[in-house]
């Protein structure tokens, strides 16, 4: 087939003033599928319930409800569900369009979706239309609203059509936490005299923005990763429904024109069907089609990509449904001048309307061939796992049950099969235990879905890329895992489907209890151990390895083992019964109980080598200059999975904060400039006991200090070679490392490498930095491995810069501490793995020598 190619216009942006504002203006001849149109006078405009016309101020997010439960109630064509609700509690909704008929019926067609093998032919074709996943590219939530009046109002024969043989899910507002502090920001900086100017406050938001959601993750890199529950509400959804088509709009930079796919042809991951792309080619004619209609511009073939599938036009493409990308020039509020004139949100709500309308006409033109081609991409896939290298993989986590979980979890929600193994398998000179660990066959109809979470790759057709090049689950998890071939694998491992049920019911200690023990390696045990010191209770970390009497028996523990001694605390023994029982029943955290403080072997309850833990009392830099993906990372892993109180303070009012109120603060990613007389106080309070964390890019700024223990390799290349321009982008991506999975060497016997079940482990890194240690050998408790690269592009140059390099360090500064991540341990909160590590800087800090012994 015909690939299509990039078109060129000549650009017009039309003014259109509030006063000219109508419905005429967004629906007009050239955009609806009936030439003469009239509107069921029954049902609500949208300026009828919000008072003003649609892009003549921003919409926000109760606005948008509003209007759909009007719609809902008004017309027989609508039904509206409410598949979730966000951080904030907000309402995500879905919004389903289709004839009469069809909605008394619409649980039925629901139910025949899910399973692709069973759908009659003459079953719907079903499109999913999703708007405005980042809140400030608010131009896709507001066309929303003019596109839900369209199929709820118009009447026409050729809509009538199209929703007696089409079902359209529109999703208003993927995020609606974003568009609500975005919205909020422009409607109040909005001038009646309209200020075009783009140094106006209008167009330039304050830190942290309204693209991401409440914790400021992107939620356009979470479909495959389902971390926050915009996500996972829409991916349950997405599974019982498997649309043919699913729509992804957006905004882009002011002075750009109109994207829409196919993107670029060479950045495409090879494990979706090419006749993925031809069908997007053959969508995209009918985009051309109707923005030559209205004199936009637009291109396409050359920006972008679809190759991470953790995206929302990507996502699909490896479910077996079609993935479109929409990027519209941003107003950045309501008008602004760009070099191509000025303009206006409702010319940029107008042009998403245009690929809405283009988008629904093709899948209801073109439905045969998008049916044929989802039946055949599920069927197709069962027939390549049969020639796969792999017919299933066994997993565990070492005793992390909190972890194993949420790994699982993860698979289910994406509609993987995963079983408990059945019996104690030993696969690549691996024991994996029936009781621990699980085993995911490859057949079944999420083959390239499997394949993708779990394959390796290094070897690539382009090394440029949008977004990482690789995001291996089993990786980021940290877990112990083999693929099983032929030999290996058979049905007979396959036990009971889903997950254990390992919740605790509590704990009843016994009489001859003196102690209780946790288990480290659980990554749930940093939130038991700061909720049982937050009740009160004291608690030591054994710093050397120790075996005692248990009621078990003879019990070895690990470096990093946390014990709860009954008769050190200040309560009595009834009251932290009742305290340890409650906080346990909601932990599937290893307990033992000990009956003998004398060691049989290692060190003694007593000994000074267990160290006593600091109720952490965190800070965390935040605001202009700091990377906000990265401080909304450890937000969400303190709030969310160790449920800990942090203060975020920004770097302005860093200078005047008490710093000796707070036992730790936390410098990630960010520009960080400092006075000379703050760097003083910052140092002084690290003298006297405080703990400073930095990672990634903030390490540039802790180098520059004459305190810190690491220096900046200053990299830059001023090479004086001659190259071609059209090898810029090559050249770029060799230097660049846009997202790869590496390999560090941790130190276990250093108590930041507690909990770990091997002292080998991946690590995700994106950016070159690269530092040295000073002097102190021991200062370096992890470093790359000498061949560190695992998965994802890295040019060979950087791969040698890395190898050996230092990739954790920590030193002890008078009482207090100076860690150093040099990567981003939390990145995206789907990697659990370093997440523990980043953890024990929260508890083990003091709990290592200075240079001095101390």
């Amino acid at each position: 087939m015909k690939i299509l190619v990039c078109f060129v216009l000549f650009f017009s942006i039309q003014w259109v003033s509030a006063d000219e504002l109508s419905l005429d203006y967004y629906l007009s001849k050239e955009l609806v599928f009936d030439v003469d149109t009239s509107y069921n006078p029954d049902i609500p405009t949208p300026e009828s319930v919000l008072g003003y016309q649609v892009g003549d101020w921003h919409v926000r997010p109760e606005q948008i409800a509003e209007y759909m439960y009007a719609l809902a109630s008004t017309s027989k064509r609508v039904w509206i569900e409410e598949i979730g609700r966000t951080w904030e509690k907000r309402p995500l909704l879905l919004v389903g369009f289709s004839s009469e008929k069809n909605i008394n019926r619409i649980d039925a067609i629901q139910k025949l979706q899910e399973d692709v093998k069973k759908r009659p032919n003459d079953q719907p074709a079903v499109v999913w239309m999703g708007y405005s996943v980042h809140g400030d590219e608010a131009s896709g939530s507001n066309t929303a609203l003019l596109l839900a009046y369209y199929l709820a109002a118009a009447q026409g024969e050729k809509v009538q059509q199209i929703l007696n043989d089409t079902v359209i899910l529109i999703d208003p507002m993927l995020n609606p936490d974003g568009l609500a502090r975005f919205s909020t920001y422009v409607n109040s900086r909005k001038s009646y005299q309209t200020v075009t100017d783009p140094k106006d406050v209008e167009h330039n938001q304050p830190w942290p923005e309204g693209r991401t959601n409440h914790y400021w993750f992107d939620l356009n890199r979470d479909w495959l990763l389902v971390q926050h529950p915009e996500s996972r509400a829409r991916i349950n959804y997405f599974h019982q429904w498997k649309p043919l088509v699913l729509t992804d709009f957006h905004e882009m930079g002011s002075n750009s024109t109109y994207f829409f796919q196919p993107g670029v042809p060479s950045r495409n991951h090879p494990l979706t069907p090419e006749k993925n792309f031809n069908l997007t080619a053959l969508i995209a004619k009918y985009h051309g089609e109707i923005f030559d209609k209205i004199g936009s511009d637009y291109y396409s073939k050359e920006s972008f990509d679809d190759f991470y599938y953790g995206k929302g036009s990507t996502y699909p493409d490896i479910n077996g449904s079609i993935g479109i990308l929409f990027e519209q020039a941003s107003a950045a509020g309501h008008a602004i001048d760009t070099v191509n004139g000025q303009l206006t949100f409702p010319f940029a709500i107008r042009n998403h309307l245009a690929a809405s309308f283009s988008t629904i006409k093709a899948v209801y033109s073109e439905k045969k061939k998008l049916k044929d081609y989802q039946k055949n991409f599920f069927s197709a896939a069962e027939e390549e796992a049969d020639d796969y290298m792999f017919k299933g993989f066994v997993f565990d986590a070492d005793g992390d049950n909190t972890r194993l979980n949420a790994f699982v979890e993860l698979l289910e929600k994406h509609g993987i099969n995963v079983h408990q193994l059945s019996r104690d398998l030993r696969v690549n000179n691996k024991l994996f235990k029936s009781k621990e660990a699980y085993i995911l066959p490859t057949k079944q109809q999420q083959f390239r879905l499997i394949r993708a979470m779990f394959e390796t790759r290094t070897k690539f057709n382009d090394n440029t890329f949008y977004d990482v090049s690789s995001w291996t689950l089993p990786l980021a998890f940290n877990l112990r895992y083999s693929g099983l071939d032929s030999g290996d694998y058979n049905s007979r491992l396959l036990g009971k489907k889903g997950l254990r049920n390992g919740e605790q019911s509590g704990l009843l200690i016994n009489d001859k209890t003196i102690a209780l023990a946790i288990d480290w390696r659980d990554f749930d045990a940093a939130k038991l151990v700061y909720r049982l010191q937050a009740e009160g209770l004291r608690l030591r970390v054994a710093t050397q390895s120790t075996e005692l009497l248990t009621l078990s028996g003879r019990q070895s523990f690990k470096e990093g083992t946390v014990f709860l001694v009954i008769g050190n605390q200040s309560i009595d023994r009834k009251s932290l019964e009742f305290i340890v029982d409650d906080v346990l029943k909601s932990t599937v955290v290893s307990i033992s109980q000990v009956t003998s403080g004398l060691a049989l072997k290692g060190i003694d309850l007593g000994s000074p080598s267990m160290k006593p833990l600091t109720l952490p009392r965190p800070l965390l830099v935040v605001g202009d200059g700091v990377y906000s993906y990265e401080a909304g990372e450890v937000w969400h892993l303190f709030d969310q999975r160790v449920s800990l109180p942090l203060t975020k303070v920004s770097q302005a009012s860093l200078e005047h904060i008490e710093l000796n109120d707070y036992t730790h603060l936390y410098f990630v990613s960010g520009r960080y400039d400092f006075s000379r007389n703050l760097e003083e106080k910052i140092e002084q309070w690290v003298e006297k006991g405080g703990q400073l964390v930095v990672s990634r890019t903030a390490g540039r700024w802790l180098a520059e200090q004459s305190w810190s223990p690491i220096e900046y390799i200053d990299d830059e290349d001023n090479s004086s070679n001659k190259m071609n321009y059209s090898q810029r982008d090559r050249f770029l991506a060799d230097k660049y490392i846009g997202g790869a999975i590496f390999k560090i060497q941790v130190d276990q016997s250093h108590p930041l490498g507690f909990g770990l079940h091997s002292a080998e482990i991946p690590v995700f890194r994106k950016g070159g930095d690269i530092y040295r240690v000073k002097e102190d050998p021991f200062k370096t408790v992890a470093s790359y491995s000498s061949s560190p690269l695992v998965s994802g592009y890295s040019s060979e140059d950087n791969q040698k810069k890395i190898a050996n390099s230092p990739s954790i360090v920590a030193a002890r500064k008078g009482k207090g501490t100076i860690i150093f991540y040099v990567d981003n341990m939390n990145f995206r909160a789907f990697w659990w793995g370093t997440s523990k590590l980043f953890l024990n800087s929260l508890y083990f800090g003091y709990s290592f020598q200075s240079d001095n012994g101390e």
